[in-house]
């Protein structure tokens, strides 16, 4: 099933105080929004088991990231 992203935020790590680049992605599913470390994306494939319900596998399409 394929996620819909939404946008790309940052955060501050409140143990590092540095900045971290979340992507925000949107779960067709349940409708809930999830978001993940981008740093963590990185190290994956395009596939992530869903946050909401871990009986779906959802596509998290990197074509679909739009820098804001």
């Amino acid at each position: 099933m394929k996620a819909k992203f939404v946008k790309i935020i940052n955060v501050i790590d409140p143990d590092t105080g540095g900045y971290v680049e979340l992507e925000v992605w949107k779960d067709p599913t349940s409708g809930g929004l999830f978001a993940l470390d981008s740093s963590f994306l990185d190290q994956v494939e395009d596939s992530i088991v869903s946050p909401f319900n871990p009986t779906v596998t959802l596509e998290l399409n990197a074509s679909e990231l739009k820098r804001s």
